[in-house]
C-alpha cells in the first residue's frame, strides 16, 4: 500500500472511531429520554402538541451537553451501576482523547508505516470499546422502548417513514 493510501486508512479508522463515539452519545441521550423525560411526562400527558414541544426542548438541551455531562445526568437519576459507570467513564476518556489530542499524541507515529499500523490497531481497539458500550446500552434502551409501546414493528415503521421523507437509499 502506498503512503498516501495508508494515511487515508488511518483517517478512515479515526472517522469510524469518532462516529462510534457519537453513537454512544446518542444512546446515552436515548436512555435519558426514556428514563427521565418519559418517566416524568407520560403520566401527565395532556396533548400531542405539548408533548412534542416539551420533547423537542428536552432533546435539544441534551444534545447540547458534553458526553461527561450526559453521564452526570445518568448518575443523577440513578441509572448507573459501578460496572456500567466504569465502562462509560473509559469510553468518555477515549472519546475526549480522540477529539482533543489523538493526532497530537500520535504525530510522530503518523510519519512512518509502523506507527500508522500501530495507530490503526489502536483505533480498532477504541472502536471495539465503543461497540461494547453500545452492546451494554442498547438492550436497556430497547427494554424501555418496549415498555412505552415502541416495539420493533413501530420502530421499523418510523424508520421507513423517515427514510421515505428524505428519499434515503440506505
Amino acid at each position: 500500500m502506498d503512503t498516501s493510501e495508508h494515511c487515508k486508512e488511518v483517517y478512515a479508522y479515526f472517522g469510524l472511531a469518532m462516529y462510534r463515539a457519537q453513537c454512544v452519545e446518542q444512546s446515552i441521550i436515548q436512555l435519558l429520554i426514556f428514563y427521565d423525560f418519559f418517566k416524568k411526562n407520560v403520566p401527565k400527558f395532556e396533548s400531542r402538541e405539548k408533548w412534542e414541544a416539551d420533547f423537542d426542548r428536552f432533546d435539544d438541551a441534551l444534545s447540547k451537553k458534553t458526553m461527561g455531562r450526559l453521564l452526570g445526568a445518568m448518575r443523577e437519576i440513578g441509572m448507573l451501576d459501578s460496572d456500567i459507570e466504569n465502562t462509560l467513564s473509559l469510553a468518555l476518556q477515549k472519546r475526549n482523547w480522540l477529539a482533543h489530542a489523538y493526532f497530537v499524541d500520535r504525530a510522530l507515529d503518523f510519519v512512518n508505516e509502523a506507527g500508522r499500523n500501530k495507530m490503526i490497531n489502536e483505533l480498532e481497539d477504541v472502536i471495539e470499546l465503543f461497540n461494547s458500550v453500545e452492546d451494554i446500552l442498547n438492550p436497556i434502551s430497547k427494554s424501555a422502548a418496549v415498555k412505552y409501546g415502541l416495539t420493533d414493528e413501530a420502530l421499523e415503521k418510523l424508520k421507513n417513514e423517515m427514510y421515505e421523507s428524505v428519499k434515503g437509499d440506505l
